[in-house]
Formats: structure tokens, C-alpha cells, sequence
């Protein structure tokens, strides 16, 4: 298998609606410029919860052995990482927050061991896309952002492009032709930085 030059996460449990939608869009965009990629529809993964063990302050490195495992390398290994997730309750669905409290392997490995158990100077591009149900409110989007900043900063990639969708349930993703556009213009300027 070719290397996985761009993660995908979608971050949605719910098949065939606009997350998977966005992911498509983005699959197809990465595979027209030839762009590695995998999707990990991780609602369909086997992700335990950090229960914080402290294993990973001590070691650099995650004890759970699940299909969160063979991510850390990719993220080591990847260009960048794009998520697409709903909003439930100003915040990212509850398997995406699992995804991240898991990153704190790479956490410790970097704040409490100095002993980064992922290569902090290559160069890495981060996208998240917030997708809302309801009409625009002040908070809508902030607790996810804030969980998206730390999650980019845990796996070393540069957070530059954040992308909010809301209405979804009067006018989908699918139909939203002025999101949709957003949307290529910022994977556009996103596969050019990767390709730089």
C-alpha cells in the first residue's frame, strides 16, 4: 500500500447524511489530484476511552491496543489531517472526543516526558469542518473549536483551515451550493500547501 499522505476523519455516526456527504467530496477532490488518502469512519471503529492511566506519561506511548493504534503512526507519518464532525451541544460528537482524549500519548510525550513520540518538526496542514443543524447561535461552534485547537496541536499539524456549516437540517450540505464552494476554495489552497 501506497503511503497515507492525508487522514480523513469523519467524525459523524450517521451514514449517507452530511458529514459522509463532505467526506466524499473531499475523497474525490484528493483522489483527482492524486492525493493518498484514508477515511476513517471512526463511528464504525473499535476506540476505547483514555481512562488515564498514566501509561503514557511515563512511556511516551498509548497501552490500549485498538484500531487507534495504528493511527498514531499515520499521523507521525502523514501531510495532514482533515475532520469533518457534527455539532452536539457546542461541541464534537462523543467517538471524535475519544479519538482526541486518546491523542494525550502524544501529549506526554512531547509536555511531561520531552521525548516526542512524533516528529514535531515536520510539516503538517490541518482542516476541521463543524457541521449544525440549527440556525447560527453565538456558541455554536466554539466548544468544538476549542477541542479541534488542542487536537491539531497534539498531533502536530497546523490547524489553518476551519470550515462551519449550519442550516443543515432546512438546507444539506448536498444542496448548499454556497458551502460548497467554500469548501473547493479551501481544499484547493489545502492540496497546494500539501504539495508545497
Amino acid at each position: 500500500m501506497d503511503k497515507i499522505e492525508i487522514l480523513i476523519i469523519n467524525a459523524s455516526p450517521r451514514k449517507n447524511k452530511n458529514c459522509y456527504f463532505i467526506t466524499n467530496i473531499i475523497s474525490s477532490k484528493l483522489k483527482e489530484k492524486n492525493i493518498s488518502y484514508k477515511v476513517f469512519n471512526i463511528y464504525d471503529m473499535n476506540i476505547e476511552y483514555c481512562n488515564a492511566c498514566g501509561f503514557c506519561e511515563k512511556t511516551g506511548y498509548c497501552r490500549i491496543k485498538d484500531e487507534m493504534t495504528p493511527m498514531y503512526d499515520m499521523f507521525d507519518k502523514s501531510k495532514g489531517t482533515i475532520v469533518v464532525s457534527p455539532v452536539y451541544f457546542d461541541s464534537v460528537s462523543a467517538k471524535l472526543k475519544t479519538l482526541v482524549d486518546r491523542t494525550q500519548a502524544f501529549y506526554s510525550s512531547k509536555y511531561v516526558l520531552k521525548k516526542p513520540s512524533i516528529d514535531r518538526n515536520k510539516k503538517r496542514t490541518g482542516m476541521y469542518i463543524a457541521v449544525g443543524g440549527s440556525n447560527s447561535y453565538d456558541t455554536q461552534f466554539k466548544g468544538g473549536q476549542i477541542i479541534m485547537d488542542f487536537f491539531f496541536k497534539s498531533i502536530n499539524t497546523k490547524l489553518k483551515y476551519n470550515l462551519y456549516l449550519n442550516k443543515t437540517d432546512e438546507l444539506s450540505s448536498k444542496d448548499n451550493i454556497e458551502f460548497k464552494l467554500k469548501l473547493e476554495e479551501n481544499l484547493d489552497s489545502f492540496i497546494k500547501e500539501i504539495n508545497s
